[in-house]
């Protein structure tokens, strides 16, 4: 037997990784052959008293001599396609590893984790399958070691002799970031498809259950439907040509149904129209009488412009005549009275001469009346410019006189400033003044800063005393609280986490922002009626979850985790509940439980909201959590301790109990943990917290004490303020009196200085008016003189006025007898037009009619030529739209005639059954076609069908026979397995119409008394169907296409007796002669004492933090000849 040794699992750096070279013997692994100079790690060995520490056939095993990468010689031959040799490079928990199978059974054993499901990825990804075959991780990359770029894939595959020279080797590299992986074939790059091309002459199905079936689809291949286990067996155990034809198969029965439903369908359809057809005969037949009758209606009435054309000709030939007669009447009228219009012709020419003289004289006494308005204009301007020269005259003779009274007073003032200028004012020390100000100033600053400084320390002494004042209000509403019970909980809250207390006042102050009811911790919201079981319910929840809060939706746990977390950065517990307290059930009755010796659980000791409670449920168990208010005898924990027992935690008054229970190590692996209870600190009802209380009134007292010392203070600087106040108002009162002071006499400093200038203003001012009085005298003079020529002016104007009017009188007097003339012309000419008035209405009259004529000519001439133009188009269209008879019968008819033979035809069409129209004529011609066109398919589908069922008779009578015989095959294989662990079976072939819905069936009995039964979820275990399935998988092996298969972890599951049988039946096939297949079963854990076989191959991969560092310090060859030697130094002794 050879053993396979992995490296250890460890943390190595990127030189590690990337910079070792070839010669590094800590990651240079081979994983088969032994070393004897190893030394081994010591290891706690796993008690046996049962059965021998190593199986007999150990010593028959084969052995490997020499260094680790040399091969041992193995009995057996490797079949084409089969797996020589798997190396891995930085490829998930390997650094570099090398396996080399055995061409038989090949059984791979470790702890979990160690990386035995590592090479089952390897073979998947190195032959160029897909991840999802693995049921793992999707990105190829992340198969690649930690901290390494790329990992390599190298797989020796046996070579076929009649077509390879050499074993062929296939290499797969993944990068990281690459979504695909790169593939060499004997060290040449190759192509996706040349590498499946490769597989497929493998006959190499990494995608078929039957033949890999990886530790993460054992579930998906027990769990396969009968129908795709058929689907899976011909991958696996039938040539390709029966795949296909059961393809086939599918596929024209699947047509053949969709045309047997065409047929009838169409035929429904066929008998439906031809029904409808024949109904609808009689009524077609009336409808096309109608429909006649309906034409010659159409025709007439598209005839109707040729009578219409006949009546228009005679019309026109009428309207010309009475045109040419009216004319000639007009134009004896027009010669006859001729005389009398010429004369009034003329006497309209003599009016309107009269009437442009009446225009033109008025035209000139206009121009005359605007010429003397001008003169009457100008006059007025001239006496208001005298006028004007009379004001300015007598205001300056009255400024003189006013200037003559100011001089005796500018006079005084002169001689007053002068006797100022004599007097000037003391001189004054203003540095002096602005010194005292300034002192007064300083001293009035410090004082501000005194009542400020005063102010500010009554302000803070004010701010303690509220502080105080709050102190006592806090304290006495705490002291209130604490009366209460749900104070009484706060306090004890607080006394546990401060944190806890501060989140719980939020919580308290702010549910307007959650969704639903948020709940405090359990030391808050529940409580224990007895207080005997206040220990065991506080332990049953633990320090954790006493202090968490509930939230009962997702939305409320987020924003509180936010708040709390982030935001106020407390240090507290939240738990989220989703499930209701009922849908939390023990796992047997109060009934059982008392059986036990227990009483009840820990959830019917306790009382609170059912939110928190389903929460304590959910994290504690506290459901489950059974209680006693004894303690147990040893032969009752030794009862509950036993795998079938339904409890694994309960309490009793001085302990608690946990059992913890590895099913998947057997019903013996379990372990107790046993702790002594703690006195209760939650849940009792303590006495009334007197301490607190004393504390609570000691704040008080001492808050008013400092609030009295406050009030002595504060009074105190309130009197020394008002002191300062008083003394600061006589400050500024005297800074005042210096500022006036200094103003007075700056002002009397000022006006002195300004002296000189005002007397010099008083001289020019005197001397102004001295000059002013004697040029008055000259300036009204030149008044006096423009006044008079004013004058003359405005005397002229008044001469030429009178003048323009005397001339505008002249020319009313003209215009006047003109009007005159024009009047009396005026009554001639209307005399004459009173005789001419019944000859102009005549000839007026005679023109009107002469016009209309004219219009009526136009009129019934331009009507005949339209429809001439009409008849000539519709004469075009006689043969095309079988008009010509229909025109001969009516061309010598008048509209009137036409017109009644079309009433009449109508009348007729009234008297007939209208109640169908053109739709249903149409929907008959339609319906003609589409009866036809069915016909013409349901021939088409029927010789189909009769196509199809050759074919499906011709295939089915081929693949059928093979495909019983395959069954048949099977079915052998797997009652002869099941035969050996005295149990039966058999595998059958349920036909169906439907090729889809065939499939395999497979019966198994496992006791004596049972009848064969269907395998399902339902009649047998876990363990059983992991049974059938494996064997069902063996069972392949004589229809083996396959070079080599992979289980993983097939025997999950089972208990030790299938497990020993089924893996004594691996055995027997997988290493007999007859096999033609190479077998990998990967199991984590292995019984003591199966059954060996020479052929067969043994890996252990071990690894781990307590691995060496130096590969050749652990040696298993050494370690089982080191068991044997102590097995024999023991039956000895």
């Amino acid at each position: 037997m050879s053993t396979s040794v992995t490296p250890q699992r460890r943390r190595r750096s990127i030189d590690d990784v990337d910079g070792g070279d070839d010669d590094d013997d800590d990651d240079d692994i081979s994983v088969d052959g032994e070393s004897p100079d190893r030394v081994s790690t010591p290891k706690r060995a796993r008690p046996n008293g049962d059965g021998p520490l190593l199986p007999d056939t150990f010593r028959r095993s084969p052995k490997a001599n020499g260094k680790g990468k040399s091969r041992a010689k193995e009995p057996g031959k490797y079949q084409p396609g089969s797996i020589v040799r798997v190396k891995l490079t930085n490829f998930v928990t390997y650094t570099r590893a090398e396996f080399h199978p055995g061409p038989n059974l090949n059984m791979i054993i470790g702890p979990n984790g160690t990386g035995k499901s590592t090479l089952v990825c390897a073979i998947c990804l190195g032959l160029g399958s897909p991840t999802s075959l693995l049921g793992r991780a999707k990105d190829i990359s992340e198969f690649i070691k930690h901290g390494a770029k790329q990992a390599e894939i190298e797989i020796e595959l046996a070579a076929d002799p009649d077509k390879h020279t050499q074993n062929p080797v296939v290499t797969a590299k993944i990068s990281r970031g690459s979504k695909s992986a790169d593939f060499w074939i004997n060290g040449k790059k190759s192509s996706k498809k040349e590498l499946e091309k490769l597989m497929r002459a493998f006959s190499i199905q990494i995608g078929n259950l039957c033949q890999f079936l990886p530790q993460d689809r054992v579930v998906e291949f027990a769990a396969l439907n009968p129908v795709d286990l058929l689907f899976q067996t011909e991958q696996a155990a039938a040539p390709q040509y029966m795949i296909d034809w059961h393809e086939q198969l599918k596929v024209m029965r699947k047509e053949q149904k969709e045309k047997l439903d065409q047929q009838q369908n169409t035929t429904v359809d066929l008998k439906a129209l031809e029904k409808r057809q024949n109904s609808q005969q009689a009524d077609v037949t009336r409808l096309l009488e109608r429909q006649q009758a309906q034409d010659r209606i159409a025709a007439l009435e598209k005839l109707r412009p040729f009578p219409d054309y006949t009546v228009a000709i005679a019309k026109n030939k009428a309207a010309h005549r009475q045109k040419k007669t009216a004319e000639k009447e007009l134009a004896m009228l027009e010669k006859q009275a001729e005389p009398n219009l010429l004369a009034e012709k003329m006497k309209q020419a003599y009016l309107n001469k009269v009437n442009d003289i009446v225009k033109k004289r008025q035209t000139l006494a206009e121009k005359s009346e605007g010429h003397a308005d001008k003169m009457r204009r100008d006059h007025a301007a001239a006496a208001t410019l005298v006028r004007e020269f009379e004001s300015e005259l007598n205001a300056e003779r009255e400024s003189v006189k006013a200037t003559k009274q100011e001089l005796p007073r500018l006079r005084s003032s002169a001689a007053q400033i002068q006797r100022a200028m004599q007097n000037p004012p003391p001189e004054v020390d203003f540095a002096q003044l602005n010194q005292l100000a300034r002192d007064k100033i300083v001293e009035a600053r410090a004082l501000e800063g005194r009542i400020g400084d005063i102010k500010t320390q009554m302000g803070s002494l004010e701010q303690q005393s509220r502080q105080q004042e709050t102190i006592i209000g806090r304290a006495e509403q705490e002291k209130a609280v604490s009366q209460t019970q749900a104070g009484q909980k706060a306090n004890k809250l607080r006394g546990q986490s401060r944190d806890a207390h501060t989140a719980w006042e939020w919580i308290q102050q702010n549910r307007n922002l959650f969704q639903t009811d948020v709940f405090g911790p359990p030391i808050v919201e529940c409580s224990v009626p007895n207080a005997r079981h206040a220990a065991a319910v506080e332990t049953a929840i633990g320090a954790s979850e006493m202090m968490a809060f509930t939230t009962t939706c997702r939305e409320d746990f987020k924003m509180l985790q936010n708040q709390l977390y982030t935001t106020m950065r407390l240090e507290v517990n939240i738990r989220s509940v989703n499930n209701p307290l009922n849908s939390f059930r023990p796992n047997c009755s109060v009934e059982r439980l008392q059986s036990f010796g227990l009483e009840s659980y820990i959830l019917q000791l306790i009382e609170g909201p059912e939110p928190v409670l389903a929460m304590l449920c959910d994290n504690r168990n506290i459901h489950a959590t059974a209680f006693t208010s004894h303690n147990l005898p040893a032969e009752r924990v030794e009862a509950l301790k036993q795998p079938n027992s339904p409890i694994t935690s309960w309490i009793t008054p001085s302990e608690s109990y946990t059992v913890a229970r590895r099913r998947e190590y057997g019903d013996k692996a379990s372990s107790t943990r046993v702790q002594n209870l703690r006195p209760a600190k939650i849940f009792l009802d303590a006495p009334a917290a007197h301490q607190e209380d004393a504390e609570l009134e000691r704040r008080v007292d001492e808050a008013q004490r400092t609030i009295s010392q406050l009030k002595g203070e504060y009074t105190d600087l309130k009197r020394e303020g008002g002191e300062v106040a008083a003394q600061l108002q006589e400050v500024i009162a005297e800074e005042k009196g210096f500022r006036e002071e200094k103003a007075n006499k700056q002002r009397a400093q000022s006006l002195f200085a300004a002296l000189p200038d005002k007397l010099d203003q008083a001289n020019r001012k005197l001397s102004a008016a001295e000059a002013k009085i004697k040029s008055s005298m000259q300036k009204q003079m030149v008044i006096i003189g423009k006044g008079d020529e004013a004058t003359l002016r405005k005397g002229q104007l008044a001469l030429d006025y009178a003048n323009t009017v005397e001339a505008l009188q002249k020319l009313h007097i003209v215009h006047i007898e003109a009007q005159i003339i024009a009047i009396e012309a005026q009554s001639d000419l209307e005399q004459l037009q009173e005789r001419t008035t019944a000859e102009k209405k005549m000839l007026a009259e005679r023109k009107v009619e002469a016009q209309q004529l004219e219009k009526v000519h136009r009129e019934t001439r331009a009507r005949g030529e339209k429809l001439r133009e009409t008849c000539k188009r519709l004469g075009d269209t006689f043969d095309d739209e079988g008009l010509h008879d229909v025109y001969e019968e009516i061309r010598a008819w008048n509209p009137d005639q036409l017109e009644t033979e079309i009433q009449s035809m109508q009348a007729r069409l009234d008297m007939t059954d209208g109640s169908g129209d053109q739709r249903v004529l149409k929907e008959y011609e339609a319906r003609k076609k589409l009866i036809e066109e069915r016909r013409e398919q349901l021939e088409g589908v029927e010789a189909a069908l009769e196509g199809l069922e050759a074919s499906i008779t011709e295939i089915q009578a081929q693949w059928e026979p093979q495909l019983d015989q395959i069954v048949a095959q099977i079915s052998e294989a797997f009652a002869e397995n099941f035969g050996k662990i005295q149990c039966a079976g058999e595998v059958g072939l349920h036909k169906d119409e439907d090729f889809e819905a065939w499939e395999i069936q497979i019966k198994v009995k496992f006791r004596e008394r049972e009848t064969l039964s269907k395998l399902d979820n339902h009649r047998q275990s876990g363990g059983e169907r992991a049974v059938s399935t494996i064997f069902y998988l063996m069972a392949l092996q004589s229809m083996a296409r396959a070079p080599f298969r992979v289980v993983d972890e097939i025997n999950q599951g089972m208990d030790p007796r299938n497990e020993r049988l089924v893996h004594s039946r691996i055995v027997d096939i997988a290493c007999s002669e007859a096999s033609a297949s190479q077998y990998f079963l990967i199991t984590p854990k292995l019984l003591s004492g199966l059954k060996y076989h020479e052929g067969m191959k043994v890996h252990c991969i071990a690894s781990g933090e307590y691995m060496p560092e130096d590969r050749g310090e652990l040696d298993f060859g050494m370690l089982a000849r080191r068991a044997l030697a102590v097995r024999a130094a023991a039956a000895a002794g």
